[in-house]
């Protein structure tokens, strides 16, 4: 291989694979997210750290899963809060913008994200995947409709927010290890 594996290591870790997530509009978010993306890296305890790239915000977990849907969560009560709060809706595009420009960390995560892609490339394993990543999109959507439906129907809070976290869970809509490239 042409990219050394060591390119895959921070001083956090190994990175172990990159994705993206995307928040869907809803009834009570009804804003455009742009689709979000995200590295994850294995630590030296074997535990996991997914960030996203845009926001530089962490999630950890044992395994990757669980640290993406940490991270998901993450995310979600930022941009509910944000776009929420009196105080800070009036420049919520403004905070996302800024968080997401440049700076040390970001291009390091950027770096082995772009280092992740092309190593794929060259082992000729698309990270492209416009299709399948349309396609769990629209499965996010419809999940969005159906809890849109529930509520309706006035389910209790509880459900409410069990139904708000399912969704958050499957925000991960494109999530390529990097052991596809070995």
């Amino acid at each position: 291989m042409q990219i050394s594996v060591s390119e895959l290591k921070t001083a956090r870790g190994k990175v172990v694979g990159i994705g993206r997530v995307k928040f869907p509009k809803t009834s009570w978010f009804n804003h455009e997210i742009p689709l979000l993306s995200f590295i994850v890296i294995k630590k030296p305890n074997g535990k996991y750290v997914s960030t996203c790239i845009h926001l530089k915000m962490d999630g950890y977990g044992d395994t990757v899963k669980s640290a993406q849907s940490d991270m998901a969560e993450n995310i979600w009560n930022f941009l509910d809060r944000i776009f929420n709060n009196k105080n800070s809706k009036n420049k919520c595009w403004l905070n996302m913008y800024e968080l997401s420009k440049g700076d040390e960390i970001s291009t390091t995560l950027w770096d082995k994200y772009h280092a992740v892609q092309f190593m794929l490339a060259e082992k000729g394993v698309a990270t492209d995947r416009y299709t399948q990543l349309q396609s769990k999109i629209a499965e996010l959507e419809n999940k969005v409709k159906e809890l849109e439906k529930r509520i309706k129907k006035k389910i209790n809070d509880a459900e409410r927010r069990e139904s708000i976290s399912d969704i958050v869970r499957s925000t991960t809509v494109e999530y390529i290890p990097t052991t596809e490239a070995a």
